[in-house]
């Protein structure tokens, strides 16, 4: 969890606004809660509704979270931290809008999140194939299929994993 250590520290939460009015600093320690979950100690992830999004609205932390959850996809986490962190993932890139004042300082938080994930490109292709569980696969792969550009290299990895992908995304 080193990885996600330095990503959670390369931020400066305390400058983020919060959903909820306050500095993002505690977005950061449920971040680092949700990395840490296991099968017996699971993380809800609508503890962070109203924090880093409200549903399809981003907030201001959504962007740095999503480099979190890619940082900890990249390490050695529980099967349930990573199914949260890509269920948490496909809820951010789905977002369809931001915060108002946000919208008028001139940032794209949509656009932002988009960018970040595409910087784990190859990451969700190894979630795809790599069989953990048929949710975290599906998830990574609805992800793709929202900023992967190329689409015939996703056709190709829908058909290669499709044994791993639930029945609707094959």
């Amino acid at each position: 969890m080193k990885i996600v250590e330095i990503e959670v520290d390369q931020y400066r939460w305390t400058e983020l606004r919060c959903g909820c009015g306050v500095s993002a600093a505690h977005v950061a320690a449920e971040l680092r809660q949700l990395v840490a979950s296991t099968e017996d100690n699971e993380f809800d992830i609508e503890k962070l509704d109203g924090h880093i999004l409200i549903p399809s609205v981003l907030l201001e932390p959504s962007v740095p979270t999503v480099s979190v959850i890619l940082a900890a996809l990249s390490d050695d986490i529980s099967p349930s931290a990573r199914e949260s962190c890509l269920q948490l993932l496909l809820l951010l890139i789905s977002g369809e809008g931001q915060a108002t004042e946000l919208e008028l300082s001139g940032r794209d938080l949509v656009a932002e999140c988009i960018s970040a994930a595409r910087d784990g490109l190859w990451l969700l292709y190894s979630e795809v194939i790599s069989g953990h569980s048929i949710d975290a696969a599906s998830n990574a792969f609805e992800v793709l299929s929202l900023i992967e550009e190329n689409a015939e290299r996703l056709d190709r990895v829908r058909v290669a994993a499709s044994e791993y992908l639930r029945w609707d995304l094959r």
